[in-house]
């Protein structure tokens, strides 16, 4: 199955929490420039899962603005502190789409991807990051990285 995880966008740098920062504008406009880019391309999305923090939710926004009308759920386990073991017993329990778009945070986003694919390098994510993943099972070394892109960079393979 392909799954993506995506990084937020730019998100203001202080708001009365961390849960509650929203993102800039220059942040949805390059998530919906780069959104927009990887459709183009092919890339086809099914479902959103995202982090309840306020700028994850609004990066799902934008995927889905870009998509229109996907399927959306929250998830606890996506949070930036979260445990990568918590998250593939969460799907586990809770099985994706094919072609859904994780939306979650620094640190858990390079972590997640490091045990995902077995990496013992941490993989830099930029904001707004996306990594493609083909995972055979939620679990530490379950999957291989097919690619990765950020903002502002040419967009290739599916």
């Amino acid at each position: 199955m392909k799954l993506y995880l995506s990084r937020h966008g730019q998100a203001v740098s202080r708001a009365p929490t961390d849960a509650q920062r929203p993102l800039t504008e220059t942040g949805r406009a390059a998530l919906l420039a780069h959104w927009q880019g990887m459709r183009d391309s092919g890339i086809a999305v099914s479902a959103l899962i995202a982090s309840p923090f306020v700028r994850a939710q609004q990066t799902a926004d934008c995927i889905d603005q870009v998509y229109g009308g996907l399927p959306r759920q929250t998830c606890e386990q996506l949070v930036p502190d979260a445990n990568p073991q918590a998250l593939f017993d969460w799907l586990l329990a809770n099985p994706p789409a094919d072609n859904a778009v994780l939306v979650s945070h620094m640190p858990l986003v390079a972590q997640l991807t490091a045990s995902w694919t077995g990496s013992v390098e941490r993989i830099g994510f930029n904001v707004g990051t996306v990594a493609c993943l083909d995972v055979e099972v939620a679990a530490a070394a379950g999957a291989r990285l097919l690619w990765l892109r950020s903002p502002g960079e040419a967009v290739s393979g599916r």
